[in-house]
């Protein structure tokens, strides 16, 4: 989804927040911001408008600010480990949340 594609939601109706999750991945020195779109029940990455890659943060108080921009004043941390030794099927085993407030 892109970043502007965000904003029109939140102007449209600010009451409807989507629920947006802040993923950190094992390893990564980076993190990005996923949508869950409420129809479809997916995940989609949240990306520029410039360039239209997968926006990245440094810091979790960068995405704070990004999305407090929109209205959006909390959402989900999600640690994930793609490398989780005992993980079976496609889902890394190892998947914890936390809510967060920006």
């Amino acid at each position: 989804m892109n970043y502007s594609q965000l904003k029109a939601w939140m102007r449209a109706d600010p009451r409807s927040c989507p629920q947006c999750y802040v993923m950190a991945h094992a390893g990564g020195a980076k993190y990005s911001v996923e949508v869950e779109v409420e129809v479809k029940h997916e995940l989609e990455p949240l990306r520029s408008d410039q360039t239209g890659e997968v926006m990245q943060f440094d810091h979790v108080g960068q995405v704070g600010e990004k999305l407090k921009a929109l209205g959006i004043e909390e959402g989900v941390l999600r640690l994930m480990d793609p490398y989780d030794e005992f993980a079976t099927g496609g889902e890394p085993g190892c998947r914890e949340d936390m809510p967060i407030r920006f």
